[in-house]
């Protein structure tokens, strides 16, 4: 089966009217895209950001009628920008042609489902991101599964060792963490649906039974061993006295998703001991003590 694809663009005011055109006549998926290279990397705690003007694609199944569609499209303010006719693929599963098993540091893997890791010592993760952040290719999320390769050795862990993976995403971090042999994670993001694909990654590797997800409202503070967030320099300043309390004494943190520039900021909101600061891409991550 071909597939149809109408997009156009209008002002983020005007998003929910030109969806609403979409679901009504037809589409099986509705998707939105910044129409003017302003990237939003993440929102901050209980945001939801959207880009001042956008381009919406609504995707029809062959055989839709298309000319009253573009009709109803142009009889409004919004700018029709193309009609394209695809070929039949299941687009869900298409990143997998890009997405291969990527080792990061000396044991863990990050796997794509339809693929198999032989390395003797693996420690290999099967990873489906679906909608949420979170494959492991990002320079921040590389430095953070680098350092669990790193820090965490079942043989050397406390009991229990907890993590919390604040803005957790795909779950990729908190699952790495697990893998390499931490007791227990709970995640926290602000988005529902990266915590459905945190649970079903989790799932996919026989670890949900670990795991407590949770959205910003919901976490009630409790000490961890472990406390990661990749996520950006406000909301880590924003969250500093929140995930602090949650680091019990002489536990690690780990925060990424900070550029270059704003590590020493970052770091002043932080009244700990910082013990290293990696840099890859103009990006750093950074791991301190609590003493």
């Amino acid at each position: 089966m071909s597939w149809i694809k109408i997009t156009a663009q209008c002002d983020s005011s005007e998003l929910e009217v030109l969806e609403a055109i979409y679901w009504s006549t037809g589409a099986v998926s509705v998707t939105v895209e910044d129409a003017e290279d302003n990237p939003i990397y993440e929102p901050g705690p209980g945001e939801e950001p959207l880009w001042d003007r956008l381009n919406a694609t609504g995707l029809y199944m062959e055989g839709t009628e298309i000319e009253p569609i573009k009709t109803h499209i142009s009889n409004t303010t919004f700018d029709l920008l193309s009609v394209e006719t695809l070929g039949d693929k299941i687009w869900e599963r298409e990143w997998l042609t890009r997405f291969k098993p990527v080792c990061f540091g000396d044991r863990l893997w990050v796997c794509p489902t339809g693929h198999t890791v032989s390395e003797e010592g693996a420690v290999v993760m099967s990873l489906d991101p679906g909608l949420a952040f979170g494959t492991g290719t990002h320079a921040t999320t590389r430095m953070c599964l680098s350092w669990l390769d790193q820090h965490i050795d079942e043989s050397n862990l406390s009991q229990p060792f907890k993590v919390l993976d604040f803005g957790c995403g795909s779950g990729i971090l908190g699952i790495g963490a697990l893998l390499l042999g931490a007791k227990s994670v709970t995640g926290v993001d602000n988005d529902p649906q990266a915590l459905v694909a945190t649970i079903d990654n989790a799932e996919r590797n026989h670890i949900a039974d670990k795991w407590s997800v949770k959205l910003p409202d919901q976490y009630v503070v409790e000490k961890h061993q472990l406390v990661i967030a990749n996520i950006l320099a406000q909301p880590l300043v924003d969250l500093s006295e929140l995930l602090l309390s949650s680091l019990a004494p002489g536990g690690d943190i780990v925060l990424s998703g900070i550029m270059k520039s704003q590590s020493d900021w970052v770091q002043e909101a932080y009244p700990i001991r910082f013990e290293s600061e990696t840099e890859q891409d103009g990006w750093v991550c950074l791991h301190g003590k609590m003493d």
